[in-house]
Order: structure tokens, then C-alpha cells, then sequence
């Protein structure tokens, strides 16, 4: 089965988001983005003791957290 790919729309000139940015795209808190950067889920970039998230970083983890469900189970 081919998964198919997430590609974010908004800001479409940024590379590079910030914390806040990146927990926005993923409808999530700052603790569970922090969380996800701290067990090596989400790969993180540092700029001048900066946190970032890279684009192509969060739209493969949206990707990998995509799931079908097959089947008619209530």
C-alpha cells in the first residue's frame, strides 16, 4: 500500500518552524511537541540555542502517523 504524502500549505516560503509554529501544524501543546522532539520522534534543528522543526521533518511524521482503518467495526 503506498502512503501518501503530507505537504504543508501554510507559510509556504518557510523552511524552518518554531516551536510554537510547529506544535500549530500539528494541532498539539508545546509540552507534547516537546515530548515528541525529546523521545527522537520529531528531529529537531538548533540555531543559536533556538529550536526549530524542518518542513520536510513534520510533514513526514504526519505522514507516518497516518493510518487506514480496513473494515466495518463499530
Amino acid at each position: 500500500m503506498k502512503t501518501s504524502n503530507y505537504f504543508i500549505v501554510e507559510w509556504p516560503e518557510k523552511t524552518l518552524f518554531t516551536r510554537q509554529e510547529a506544535a500549530q501544524i500539528l494541532g498539539v501543546g508545546l509540552s507534547t511537541l516537546d515530548s515528541l522532539i525529546s523521545y527522537s520522534e520529531l528531529p529537531r534543528t538548533i540555531v543559536h540555542k533556538r529550536v526549530l522543526v524542518h518542513r520536510k521533518d513534520l510533514e513526514n511524521y504526519i505522514s507516518t502517523c497516518r493510518t487506514t482503518v480496513f473494515g466495518g467495526s463499530k
